[in-house]
């Protein structure tokens, strides 16, 4: 904690401490008056001076109510302003971090380099340490994907896309959504890019063969049907 920070625990501390020392005292006076009032009724008391002081003891007893709830009062935005300044940061922090991921993990991500080349146009650079990071993780989707988006999209090499794609999908074994992922990419570039029809059909027979029996399969199925019928 800074030292701004322990001092201001300690006023905080010095605040409370008062408080309950006020609070106790008045206590203290309120049970001695009724103390002496219930005193005063069991011996029949008729002295009446004892009325005048009772009436003074009340008054010095609502008087310090007053003191004790302006230190309270005082205390309570003070710790209330602490808790903003101190306490809530904290907590918000703690909060980001469960539900983001730590910070750490966060600034030690292997691709921030390659997103920070693309934001900076050095497309080639991106790739290159894409690439790097495919090496030592094949099964690595995104990667290969941000590839093949970056010759598509910023060095207009739908081409180049298409070929990364696939190399990328019979170099490893992919998980089935995956592979299913990968295979209709390439048919959406072919398509739209290349508008080559037979490219596109092919794929399509592909994923049928290789995926029988699911449904990325059922969608390959009826995309087939309608390049057939058009």
């Amino acid at each position: 904690m800074s030292r701004l920070g322990k001092i201001h625990c300690a006023v905080l501390g010095v605040l409370i401490i008062y408080t309950f020392i006020a609070w106790a005292g008045v206590k203290r006076d309120e049970s001695n008056i009724k103390e002496a009032a219930k005193e005063a009724s069991e011996n029949g008391q008729s002295d009446p001076w004892a009325e005048v002081k009772l009436g003074e003891d009340r008054q010095n007893v609502a008087e310090g109510m007053v003191k004790v709830g302006i230190p309270l009062l005082v205390t309570v935005i003070y710790g209330g302003i602490l808790t903003i300044l101190y306490v809530l940061p904290v907590l918000v922090d703690k909060v980001s971090e469960e539900m983001m991921g730590s910070t750490a993990e966060v600034d030690d991500d292997p691709l921030d380099e390659a997103r920070a080349a693309v934001t900076e146009g050095e497309y080639a650079d991106a790739i290159a340490v894409y690439r790097r990071y495919l090496l030592e993780n094949p099964e690595s989707r995104h990667s290969l994907v941000e590839i093949a988006k970056i010759q598509r999209d910023h060095l207009n090499s739908p081409a180049g896309a298409i070929s990364t794609l696939e190399q990328g999908l019979d170099e490893y074994e992919w998980p089935e959504d995956d592979a299913a992922f990968l295979m209709f990419r390439i048919a959406e570039i072919s398509e739209e890019d290349l508008a080559d029809k037979d490219q596109v059909i092919a794929v399509m027979k592909r994923v049928i063969r290789e995926l029988k029996g699911t449904r990325h399969a059922g969608n390959a199925a009826h995309k087939l049907r309608e390049l057939e019928e058009a």
